[in-house]
């Protein structure tokens, strides 16, 4: 499984206005942007069609934020770029309303796995954006678009294992390597595998802050095991094999 970075930064953004850096004036009740932050004018469809960073987010001819490949996230009313914290992924669209003062995520659909549980994470190795609507643009009494300031930031490891390591080798000749441990950071984690049982049989299960992977029954076959492992907003994917 390879998980590239999903929004690369373009050293030169067009229609970027400004970097902010960190200000020791603002307001005391509205933090500092991010380190990295673009403020941008966004044109809507109608009047341009400007895109944010390196994503296909723009701002359509009824004035949100849409995207055709991306989960937009609305977060709501927010005191600036800088108080934008915690991932949300739940209730995701490609569409959010662009309201001054609300923010919202941006994340590409290809990052995002749901797990048995039904909770969703970001693969570690990948990114995403923070928005911000600082205000409307407007020709006259028309809308044609919005200034807002975006970061692009990376997904959390939560100290999961690198995403496509390799957990180890299950031997059928040794009885002694018929199992392989995985140790995670915590018990709070969730697991799902990326294979089946249908040549060989395994047997795996959580115990603790431990994934234990054995192997039961060895039918003659070689294979390649997988699982996915999340932690709160987070997963990795691992791999190992049977000889």
């Amino acid at each position: 499984m390879k998980i590239s970075k999903l929004f690369l930064f373009s050293t030169i953004l067009a229609f970027a206005t400004s970097f902010a850096a960190c200000s020791s004036d603002n307001d005391g009740d509205t933090p500092d942007d991010p380190v990295g932050t673009v403020t941008l004018n966004m044109l809507n469809e109608d009047n341009g069609q400007t895109v944010l960073g390196n994503s296909d987010v723009y701002i359509n001819n009824a004035n949100n934020f849409y995207s055709p490949s991306c989960l937009l996230s609305s977060l709501g009313k927010k005191n600036g770029l800088g108080s934008v914290s915690d991932i949300l992924l739940t209730g995701g669209t490609n569409t959010v309303a662009v309201e001054p003062g609300n923010a919202c995520q941006v994340f590409n659909s290809a990052a995002v796995k749901e797990f048995p549980s039904g909770k969703l994470a970001l693969s570690t190795g990948s990114n995403y954006y923070n928005v911000f609507v600082v205000s409307l643009t407007k020709e006259g009494e028309a809308v044609i678009g919005a200034n807002v300031k975006f970061v692009l930031m990376d997904v959390p490891g939560n100290d999961l294992p690198e995403l496509n390591s390799n957990i180890g080798t299950l031997n059928h000749l040794n009885a002694n390597e018929h199992e392989i441990t995985i140790e995670l950071p915590s018990s709070d984690f969730e697991y799902e595998a990326a294979f089946n049982n249908v040549f060989n049989k395994f047997e795996h299960k959580k115990e603790g802050n431990k994934l234990i992977v054995k192997l039961i029954e060895y039918e003659g076959i070689p294979q390649e095991i997988g699982f996915y492992i999340r932690i709160k907003e987070s997963y990795t994917y691992v791999t190992g094999r049977l000889e």
